[in-house]
This record gives C-alpha cells, sequence and structure tokens, in this order.
C-alpha cells in the first residue's frame, strides 16, 4: 500500500479495503491474456448479457439467414440432410410396438398419416421434420390437437409441426401476479412455463395483411417446444449454421468472384497489334463504330485466316488461381464443424482419409449425434409424443401400461465401416459382458422385443418346415472369407480369401 492508500486508510477504513480488494481483482485480471486490452484486442466487442438478451434481436435475422443458405448453398443443405439423415433417419422407435395391448394399436397410429395434423406425414416423418426445422431454425414448435368424437379416428390425437415463426418473439413484460412473458413465453412466479403466445398464421404467409396478426396464449399442455440448450436460463433456441453463417456466404462471394474472373479472362482470348490501323483480315471481322473511333473486332468460333502485313497475334494467358482449392477446402471443413458434421459427409471427397482416419471421424460424428438424441430429441420430443399417445388411448378405452413397463427407444443403426470386423468385436462385448445383446439390437435401430419374437417365429418354422440352419457354421464362413482392410497395407496385396487355419478354429470353439 502507498501512502495515498494509508492515508485512506486512516480516514475510511472501509474505502481502504475497497480500494485493495479492487486492485487485486486487477491483477488477477491481467494475469490472463485474453483479459488483457491493447492493441491485439482493439477491436474484439463483447457483451456479458444473457443467452436471452443475446437472442431476442438476433434470432429473425438468423433463422431467415440459415434458411436462405439451406435453400441456396449447395454444402448447408447437404450438411442438413446427412445430419436429419443420420440422427432420426427412419425414425427413432418405442418398443410400445411390442407391448401386449397397446402395441398394435400405437404400430398404426405411428405409420399412418392420421397421427399429422395435417395429413401428410406419418410419426416418423414428423420426427424428421421436426429435426430439420431445429437444425435450420434453431427450435421447433408442435401443436398437440386434440379431436372430438364425430371425427372419427381411432386415436383422437394429432400434432402439427410449426416454425418457431409462430412465437410472439416481440411479446415481453412482466404480469399483474408476478410472473413474465419472455420472448413469447409465459412463466409462473417460480418460472414454470404456463404457456405460449402463437400467431394463428405464419407471419411470413401470403396475404396476411388481410387478416390482423394478434398473438394468442395456448396452455403449456397443448405445445411441445423443443429445442437444444447451451446456456443457463435459455428459453429459445439457435440455428445451428450461426456460428459459420458468415463463412458461407463469403465462400459463395469467393466462387462468384472466381467464376466473374474466368468469364473475363475467356472474353480477352486473342489480341491483335499492328503498326496500321487499317483494316485487319483475320478470321470472320465484324466492326461496329463507337464514339471514340475504336472499333470491335469480333472473331466467328473456329476460323484462322493469316494477317497482313505487320500484323500479329498474342493469345491470352489466364492467371493460374492461386490457392483456390485450398481455401475452398478450408472453408468446407469450418462448414462442417459448423453444421455438427464430418468434411467427408459435407463433400462426399474422401481423397484424403484412409480407412482409419475416416472411421475415427465417424466415431466422434455419432458421439455428438448421440448425445443429441439423448439428451435433446428423445426426451424433448420423443417421449412426449408417446405420453400423449397414452394418454389418448386411455380416454378411447385401448388400456393403460403395467406399473413395471418401462419406456424405451430404438434409434436408427449405424451401418458397420467393416461389417465382420465390427460384428466380431460387438460380440466380443456381448460375450465379455460389457455390453446387452438388448443394447445390441438397439444399436442396430431393432426393437430387443420385436426381434426375440421373430428369431423364435423363424426357428420354429424353419424346425417345422425340416429345414436345418447353423448360425456357426454361417458366422465361420463370413469370418473365411473377410475382405481386405483397405487400411492395413498387408491387407491391400491380398487377393485370395484369408484361411487362418488352427487358430481360427480354436477361437470359434471358444466361443
Amino acid at each position: 500500500m502507498n501512502w495515498l492508500d494509508n492515508l485512506i486508510g486512516a480516514v475510511m477504513p472501509e474505502r481502504a479495503v475497497r480500494r485493495w480488494q479492487a486492485r487485486q481483482a486487477l491483477g488477477e485480471i491481467r494475469a490472463y491474456e485474453g483479459a488483457k486490452r491493447g492493441r491485439r484486442t482493439a477491436g474484439w466487442v463483447t457483451s456479458g448479457s444473457s443467452a436471452n438478451a443475446e437472442n431476442q434481436m438476433a434470432l429473425p435475422m438468423l433463422r431467415n439467414r440459415s434458411r436462405d443458405l439451406v435453400r441456396n448453398n449447395p454444402w448447408c443443405k447437404k450438411a442438413l440432410e446427412s445430419w436429419t439423415g443420420n440422427v432420426v433417419g427412419s425414425g427413432i422407435r418405442c418398443n410400445l410396438a411390442s407391448h401386449k395391448k397397446l402395441g398394435k394399436a400405437y404400430k398404426r397410429w405411428a405409420n399412418s398419416r392420421k397421427c399429422d395434423a395435417d395429413g401428410h406425414l406419418n410419426l416418423y416423418g414428423l420426427q424428421a421434420l421436426a429435426a430439420r426445422t431445429m437444425w435450420e431454425s434453431g427450435e421447433v414448435l408442435v401443436r398437440v390437437r386434440w379431436r372430438r368424437p364425430q371425427d372419427k379416428l381411432a386415436i383422437p390425437l394429432q400434432f402439427q409441426v410449426l416454425e418457431p415463426d409462430y412465437l410472439d418473439s416481440d411479446k415481453t413484460q412482466d404480469l399483474d401476479n408476478g410472473g413474465y412473458i419472455l420472448s413469447g413465453i409465459q412463466f409462473s412466479v417460480i418460472g414454470q412455463i404456463e404457456g405460449y403466445w402463437l400467431f394463428d398464421r405464419h407471419p411470413g404467409e401470403i396475404g396476411r395483411l388481410s387478416r390482423s396478426l394478434q398473438s394468442k396464449f395456448i396452455p403449456a399442455e397443448e405445445i411441445i417446444h423443443c429445442f437444444r440448450k447451451t446456456r443457463p436460463g435459455q428459453v429459445r433456441g439457435v440455428p445451428e449454421l450461426a456460428p459459420v453463417i458468415m463463412r458461407a456466404r463469403d465462400l459463395d462471394d469467393y466462387e462468384d468472384a472466381e467464376l466473374t474472373r474466368k468469364k473475363v479472362e475467356a472474353c480477352f482470348s486473342v489480341f491483335i497489334t499492328s503498326g496500321d490501323s487499317g483494316n485487319s483480315s483475320i478470321g470472320a471481322v465484324e466492326r461496329e463504330d463507337k464514339p471514340a473511333g475504336r472499333m470491335v473486332e469480333k472473331i466467328a468460333p473456329g476460323l484462322i485466316k493469316r494477317l497482313g502485313m505487320g500484323e500479329s497475334v498474342t493469345f491470352g494467358q489466364p492467371t493460374p488461381s492461386g490457392g483456390y482449392p485450398d481455401y475452398t477446402r478450408d472453408q468446407r471443413r469450418a462448414l462442417a464443424a459448423g453444421g455438427m458434421v464430418t468434411y467427408e459427409m459435407l463433400t462426399g471427397d474422401y481423397s484424403q482419409v484412409n480407412y482409419s482416419s475416416s472411421r475415427a471421424g465417424l466415431l466422434e460424428f455419432r458421439r455428438n449425434a448421440e448425445g443429441w438424441q439423448w439428451l435433446t430429441f428423445i426426451p424433448g420430443l420423443c417421449e412426449p409424443m408417446v405420453e400423449l399417445f397414452l394418454k389418448a388411448a386411455a380416454l378411447k378405452g385401448l388400456g393403460e401400461l403395467e406399473d413395471d413397463f418401462e419406456l424405451d427407444f430404438t434409434t436408427p443403426r449405424w451401418d458397420w465401416v467393416d461389417p465382420v470386423k465390427d460384428m466380431i468385436g460387438e460380440l466380443l462385448e456381448v460375450a465379455s459382458g460389457a455390453k446387452s445383446l438388448s443394447e445390441l439390437a438397439r444399436r442396430r435401430g431393432v426393437d430387443p422385443q420385436t426381434m426375440w419374437q421373430e428369431l423364435a417365429k423363424d426357428y420354429a418354422e424353419l424346425a417345422k418346415l425340416g429345414i436345418p440352419i447353423n448360425l456357426n457354421n454361417l458366422i465361420a464362413i463370413g469370418a473365411e472369407t473377410d475382405p481386405p482392410d483397405p487400411g492395413d497395407p498387408a491387407d491391400s496385396k491380398q487377393t485370395k480369401p484369408r484361411n487362418r487355419g488352427a487358430s481360427h478354429s480354436r477361437r470359434r470353439e471358444h466361443a
């Protein structure tokens, strides 16, 4: 402490303590290079606002630009299609299909278009549409539509997938009862969601000016709001392309500029030089007098004629595109990272990967996809849909679940890069007790109970017809004809099926 601190401490001790604390805090801040102020961070503007404050004004523009990129940028569209095809695929299925009472009713309802309020998709199509909307717009709204008896539906329940534009984002206010409305979502005094303020039609729909655009309160039990929550307190979702929107736009502009440069170079392919300003006899010449006295000469394709005295021809030499492939490749890698897919999935370019690196990339992608499936999509969308179906089925008198019946979901299977080797690894995990057969079936996108029933039925039918089948022999045949591993140099030289001899037989007997 200096003399000033000592003086202040003698007169105002509390003020001196605050000065000392502030000085200590400033020293800690300066210990982090990222918190220092200087030339390197002069243009780095940051804010300490909450997630909702940041999203309030930015979300409409982010959604519109994200949709524009999906419509017009092939890489963004491919990222969306790859993501949806991998995380939802043909549908995330619930094990209700194996329930003895509700199974058939659920299967008929889920596989029909009667579960869609618009009448276009089945339940799994609604899942894919919701996943696309979440990726592209950041969030999705699903309106629960309860139907009347006169609608003559076996299950009086339908779902309507809505874009987040239906939510009145500008409605933010405090309520008299102590609750509040934040970005169109109404909360109670303790922070529980009470409902949503929705428009009755899309704000950007054609002809909307003919009707007043007023939002109405919809109770929370009639809305499923699903989004990926990345910050505490966040109530609205952000498009996945948000971090790379400018990169995608810059890449489009760069490719347009490169195309324009090539077109301009193609226009100046032949130059005629002459000491005489008179006529030129090259090709089929058309002349067009200009106000400045100059002439434009055009060459018909494929025509070459000798030049006159004193004339010569110089052909244009296009400037090589320095760094174009490397730059566009790096930008597409950034787009793949922002879109949560691999570079190879985005572009279809496997020229710079081998078997091992491709597999490593897929494993990382699948870990992220599984996190999204089990932490966001299934609890946020799939479970509420099934629970509402059970409620509708009970109202219809179709029965209820037993107390010991647990809901479980089966995600789309991951296709193996090398089926034989991967299957052997899976079976070793099952044999060691590290994984159950049911988990193995679910990872293959199959409901375990359904698979057991089908296997028992098939074996019984084969035995009845006297057709022998030995699965061990089939496994042995598959192992003996194991295809070469493209990532293994030793396998790349092998052209005949491998015969592992006695060691392989002992391993099979042990299994």
